[in-house]
């Protein structure tokens, strides 16, 4: 969970927009996303946009029904919904498809941005790319996104142990 002092999330994130937080979250490689408590994009970095194969106006303001197939679209408001109602982070090992059709791995976090009041205001999503074909880049992050999960604030560990325990059918597939 991410406690911010402001009660609207939208603002926040436009008035940090050329500072260096997110200057540095465009920068990295890692899909970064912020959503606002209806799903709606407030920030997406230059991996995710190109990830998405858009232009930040075409990313901004919309929900992923407006970007994604609706299977995939329902499947992140399930899950969004669940950590708004919840509060304990979304975490998932995942198939993903790139906008060229490519498919991948990856491993997504999402948590939620609270107000000072404990308010849900929206959320931050991470979502990790592992190399299709890549068995050294799998372990890595599966090693790297447990180390991470361990020391995330609110996950608990019935969720890491379930998590984990998605993790051998997955690899044992890959190989």
């Amino acid at each position: 969970m991410l406690k911010l002092d402001t009660y609207d999330l939208a603002a926040y994130v436009k008035s940090q927009r050329n500072g260096p937080l997110l200057a540095i979250l465009d920068e990295v490689r890692d899909f970064v996303f912020i959503k606002d408590e209806v799903g709606r994009f407030l920030f997406s970095n230059r991996s995710h946009l190109a990830q998405l194969g858009r232009k930040e106006s075409e990313v901004l303001g919309k929900t992923d029904f407006d970007l994604f197939p609706a299977h995939l679209a329902e499947a992140f408001y399930s899950a969004e919904t669940h950590l708004f109602e919840s509060q304990v982070p979304v975490i998932r090992l995942q198939h993903s498809v790139d906008s060229t059709g490519r498919k991948f791995y990856s491993t997504a976090i999402k948590f939620i941005i609270v107000d000072k009041r404990d308010n849900a205001l929206g959320l931050v999503g991470t979502v990790h790319r592992i190399l299709d074909g890549d068995s050294v880049d799998l372990e890595q992050s599966k090693a790297n996104i447990l180390s991470i999960l361990r020391h995330q604030p609110g996950v608990t560990p019935s969720q890491l142990k379930a998590f984990e325990a998605t993790l051998p059918a997955l690899f044992a597939a890959k190989h």
